[in-house]
């Protein structure tokens, strides 16, 4: 089975508290690598995630919300020993939202290489993951061994810390850990939070620059609605304004980011989009900014022509802003 890209980390079911009814809760498909995997399928990627959930009523909703988007689920463990994770958010009038994890032990979220279809391994084309999964010291190890398998194959690797630095216990080992697999992968996505607590720097320019000198990857930054930043290989800063939208709530968005970059060096190749990133990263904010138009991780998008008409349309009012413009001076 050839698949485009394969996602690794953890699955859990978001519900999502209602603002003007907070004892009413939504409920949808999350985790922050899962998020990534159903827009990448959206998008039209063969996707397949690996991941441990439970066998229960929760775990058999994943599965099925999973298949209905076309994501390959034969990489998904069912555990009856385990429950299925809740996260449950609450969010504010921004859009914002402030998460309470229901998780099992990092030991009973193992995802075993030696499990893994080895069809899988062996035909993906770029490996994703991230969160808690690639920085919790059990399953840190287990992700060195996907990351040491499959770079023998040269497959892509991505990597999303999503650090939630308040459950974080042993912060200066987590931060040892990303810090390691930042010399490890081909590109990392990371939040302006993700940003400050591996370099203590809050300035996204100083804080793009040090990190450069710590590791080894293409480094992309997202800062909601500040926009993304990228800083090549000439040490160019390149800033891309996120796209202005009604926000129903920012849950996704940056894995929604992730996504858009994934499905661009899916097609065009890591040469070319890192050469030219900017029309990437373009069409990263697009997909980003579709998501936060509805309520969760992953309803905003329907599919691939939603991203391009988006696009036209906010071309064409630019071009019609900038003639306004023109005859304004003229």
């Amino acid at each position: 089975m050839n698949i485009d890209a394969l996602f690794l980390g953890g699955t859990s079911i978001d519900l999502i508290q209602e603002r003007r009814y907070p004892e009413k809760f939504s409920a949808s498909v999350g985790g922050s690598i899962t998020n990534s995997a159903i827009i990448s399928a959206k998008l039209g990627l063969k996707t397949t995630l690996l991941s441990r959930i439970g066998k229960d009523p929760m775990g058999d909703f994943a599965i099925r919300t999973l298949k209905s988007y076309q994501v390959n689920t034969s990489g998904i463990i069912q555990d009856p020993g385990i429950r299925t994770p809740l996260a449950i958010a609450k969010v504010d009038k921004s859009g914002n939202s402030v998460y309470t994890f229901y998780k099992n032990p990092a030991s009973l979220s193992i995802v075993p290489l030696k499990t893994a279809p080895k069809s899988l391994l062996d035909s993906c084309k770029f490996l994703h993951f991230g969160s808690s999964f690639s920085y919790q010291k059990e399953t840190f190890q287990e992700a060195l061994k996907y990351i040491n398998y499959l770079k023998k194959r040269r497959v892509f690797v991505s990597f999303d810390p999503n650090l939630r630095p308040y459950v974080i216990k042993d912060k200066m080992e987590a931060r040892k850990r990303v810090l390691r697999l930042l010399k490890l992968v081909n590109m990392a996505k990371l939040s302006g939070m993700d940003l400050e607590f591996l370099t203590g720097c809050k300035n996204p320019e100083k804080g793009l620059k040090r990190l450069k000198k710590l590791a080894k990857c293409e480094v992309i930054l997202t800062l909601g609605p500040k926009g993304s930043r990228y800083l090549d290989k000439k040490g160019n800063l390149i800033k891309v304004p996120a796209f202005k939208v009604k926000v129903a709530d920012t849950i996704g968005a940056g894995d929604a980011y992730t996504a858009g970059i994934l499905y661009k060096i899916a097609k065009l190749g890591k040469r070319e989009v890192f050469d030219n990133i900017r029309p990437a990263m373009v069409f990263a904010s697009a997909v980003s900014a579709i998501i936060c138009t509805k309520r969760g991780a992953n309803q905003g998008l329907k599919d691939i022509k939603q991203i391009k008409t988006f696009l036209a349309k906010r071309e064409c009012e630019s071009a019609v802003l900038t003639m306004k413009r023109l005859r304004k001076n003229y």
